[in-house]
């Protein structure tokens, strides 16, 4: 009989999939899958849009941690950005869910930053809160897929960056999301975080 293992998304509009059929949490699961045949995996998104690192505490126990998982992505940081959020808060509360979901038994975390917001301003107020995200996967031990520097990388190579995101918008398009699962399953791999299971 073949094994269940749970992955769970937690996180605000890109986890929740804002304008698109299939998020990331959708093309990094295709990957965890191929990677472990031997495997049945629930896929759980647990996304909020417009939600804050703050906000997404209050819903931590019921919509994360009730569900046993054994893989875990988090993505915030936007929204905290242009809530008053400070970045020292901010990664004080990515250090409560880690320490949270890790007291619930599940040791494999990735902390997921977000994709180069097209408009400079915007995108460098953003930028210290990502900081703050690879200094809090360090302290706590859990894995940084960086999908702000995956994505620069492809727009410093001659990508695009407009044939990724919703026209009219600044969230990611289905292409966009497919990038972002492609950054998510390469540091899942890099970091061996299956390897376990």
């Amino acid at each position: 009989m073949t094994e269940t293992r749970v992955y769970a998304a937690f996180g605000d509009s890109i986890t929740d999939g804002y304008g698109v059929a299939r998020s990331f949490v959708f093309h990094a699961a295709d990957r965890i899958r191929g990677a472990t045949p031997h495997l049945e995996w629930t896929i759980l998104v647990r996304g909020m849009s417009g939600e804050t690192s703050t906000e997404a505490l209050y819903r931590l126990d019921r919509d994360l941690l009730s569900q046993d998982p054994d893989l875990v992505t988090v993505n915030f940081g936007v929204n905290d950005a242009f809530s008053g959020i400070s970045p020292e808060r901010f990664a004080d509360n990515l250090k409560t869910m880690v320490h949270r979901v890790k007291e619930n038994g599940c040791g494999r975390i990735v902390l997921l930053s977000s994709e180069v917001i097209p408009e400079p301003e915007a995108e460098r107020q953003v930028l210290p809160y990502w900081d703050a995200m690879r200094r809090t996967a360090d302290d706590t031990g859990s894995v940084y897929a960086d999908v702000n520097g995956y994505w620069q990388k492809l727009i410093d190579a001659g990508r695009n960056q407009w044939d990724m995101i919703i026209p009219g918008d600044l969230h990611p398009n289905e292409e966009g999301h497919r990038v972002i699962g492609e950054a998510v399953w390469l540091a899942i791999e890099e970091s061996r975080l299956l390897e376990d299971l």
